[in-house]
């Protein structure tokens, strides 16, 4: 009788420890659910705010960007910069002031490590290598700034795709393609700043009167995506035609996804032969050592317990 007692007391503390416990944790909850919103709210106003200050045309990074298309080439540093997004107006001075220290830097290194380990090498030989390495240096930097390019460009060709699923749902709903650049510019500049920027463009051009389809073009030179070029094409062809636009943004959507599934499959077709000249060079070795070194053991068991005869 005792014993059951004592398992009913047990058994009730450890239903009052799991009840508190679980109120607890709910109260916990909510108030960091709460607190939670109070962050995505204050953050979603200041995040508008700035929003709506990229689409009032005063923001810098827009007013840098016009004065680059206006007066730099197509080609220069300004753009590539903007491609490799280094938006503000001193990307350009930043990245010579960059530069030339780091390459002052990599000649007076060279130099003076030249001068200190190396006593047989001539000063004007040590300069002359000091200045090859610095040279060096330089040339790296605009590599690297290539290679940031290569992945914005990546990026871009990435998130393609999305913005024209979100294009055609917009269309779908009774927008204006003008409108549904709008909202997707928008929707784009909470999740991806960079790319929303880019789009905003597009639609502060289409605003000032600039057809869509040079508005696509130059976002088709800002970012480097192909695909921004194809569609500016068809928008022009559509709009001389008289051709339905939400039927253009559903061929060319599908066909664009049609593309990135063959490049897909030519890559995983690709995928063996790339493979087969690492897995020779690491198994093989290791395979080879497998079934040699017992071989080779039972060998030298054999030959060191061998007796001359007599």
């Amino acid at each position: 009788m005792q014993l059951n007692d004592t398992v009913i007391l047990i058994a009730v503390f450890a239903a009052v420890l799991i009840l508190v416990f679980t109120l607890a944790n709910t109260v916990a909850r909510r108030r960091e659910i709460s607190r939670n919103l109070d962050k995505v709210g204050s953050a979603g106003r200041g995040k508008l705010a700035e929003i709506d200050k990229i689409f009032s045309e005063e923001h810098a990074y827009v007013q840098h960007y016009y004065n680059v298309q206006r007066n730099a080439a197509a080609d220069g540093l300004d753009m590539r910069l903007i491609r490799a997004g280094f938006l503000s107006p001193k990307a350009t001075q930043i990245f010579n002031v960059l530069r030339f220290a780091i390459s002052a830097g990599v000649f007076i290194l060279t130099w003076a490590a030249l001068n200190t380990i190396s006593g047989g090498v001539t000063a004007t030989m040590s300069a002359l290598l000091a200045m090859m390495l610095a040279g060096v240096a330089f040339i790296l930097c605009s590599a690297g700034l290539d290679y940031f390019q290569s992945r914005r460009l990546t990026e871009a060709r990435r998130l393609f795709p999305d913005l024209m699923d979100l294009l055609i749902v917009c269309v779908d709903a009774g927008m204006s393609i003008e409108a549904a650049l709008d909202r997707v510019a928008r929707e784009f500049l909470r999740t991806n700043p960079l790319f929303g920027f880019h789009l905003s463009i597009i639609s502060l051009e289409t605003r000032a009167g600039r057809p869509l389809h040079e508005a696509l073009a130059n976002f088709a030179e800002r970012t480097g995506v192909e695909e921004a070029k194809i569609l500016a094409t068809l928008f022009r062809q559509s709009q001389e035609l008289g051709a339905s636009v939400i039927r253009t943004l559903r061929v060319f959507s599908t066909e664009m996804r049609e593309t990135r599934m063959v490049k897909a499959e030519e890559k995983a077709n690709a995928l063996p032969v790339k493979m087969l000249f690492p897995m020779a060079g690491f198994l093989f070795p290791v395979n080879l050592v497998i079934v040699l070194v017992p071989v080779m053991i039972m060998l030298i068991k054999m030959f060191t317990t061998l007796k001359p005869g007599g």
